[in-house]
């Protein structure tokens, strides 16, 4: 699991304004050996300024002298910040160290799955596993390209179903997708790329699973997004991509099973009381 940052620290205007000006008046003193800082007589570490500056060059920031002197006027502006919360006693209350609690059990379980994730790295065997239980899935499956109308009301879809029914225009739906429809494809006509059922809503994948080409959806399908017409304008067999193609997605879903499969060993290993 992790946590997004907004923008370098997701600190108010009014905050950074504060944490900047806190350079200015910091005094000049030997730090000890691996200290950007002390607040207080309380050590801030330069591993804390390195996960920090690591965080941020994930984000796509550039490892900077000036980027550094922000963080550390952060980190700094932060520990004055949670030395006034204790001296407050405010982290002594039962919420607060719910809080507290809940955060070290997060950060922990996410140490640990990092660690397995790192320490038994998926097999080409399993990889390998990944890709034939897809083939089996797929095998005699059928792509439908579609053509989608989305409007707000469940009334106008039934209204454009019965026009496309009095009709024979074959441009009339792609008229309607780009004068009408509520969804992106509207930019194409509603025309849209090649799909399996199961890359549908399950909504839609059911009624277009038994519709022959070039016929319409007989009634409107409500999803999210608003009332659907659908038309199916071709079906294929589907040919299933060579392993390499997909590589990376049949290695995220072998680790996650076998991720899984370690959380259910520890779980089951657990003495665990409720």
């Amino acid at each position: 699991m992790q946590i997004r940052r907004k923008q370098l620290t997701g600190l108010s205007v009014a905050m950074i304004f504060g944490v900047a000006c806190v350079s200015a008046f910091a005094q000049t003193a030997a730090l000890p050996a691996g200290v950007f800082a002390t607040v207080n007589g309380q050590p801030l570490s330069d591993a804390l300024l390195e996960v920090n500056v690591a965080a941020n060059v994930t984000q796509g920031r550039a490892d900077t002298p000036q980027l550094r002197e922000v963080i550390k006027n952060e980190l700094v502006g932060r520990e004055v910040l949670a030395q006034e919360a204790q001296k407050l006693k405010l982290d002594q209350t039962g919420q607060a160290q719910a809080q507290m609690a809940q955060l070290q059990q997060n950060f922990l379980a996410n140490l640990l799955l990092n660690h397995y994730n790192t320490t038994n790295p998926v097999t080409d065997a399993a990889i390998k596993a990944e890709y034939d239980a897809f083939l089996k899935n797929v095998k005699g499956a059928k792509q439908y390209q579609l053509g989608l109308i989305v409007v707000p009301t469940e009334a106008r879809a039934k209204e454009i179903i019965a026009e496309i029914g009095k009709t024979k225009d074959k441009g009339l739906f792609a008229k309607l997708a780009a004068d009408e429809s509520i969804d992106a494809s509207r930019a194409d006509q509603g025309k849209l790329d090649w799909l399996l059922p199961e890359q549908m809503l399950p909504a839609v994948g059911n009624v277009v699973a038994n519709l022959s080409e070039g016929r319409v959806s007989a009634v409107p399908i409500q999803t999210r997004a608003g009332w659907n017409v659908i038309r199916v304008d071709g079906i294929r067999d589907f040919a299933p991509p060579p392993m390499a193609d997909i590589e990376s997605q049949l290695r995220q879903a072998a680790t996650q099973k076998q991720l899984s499969t370690y959380i259910q060993k520890l779980q089951s290993e657990a003495k665990i009381t409720q």
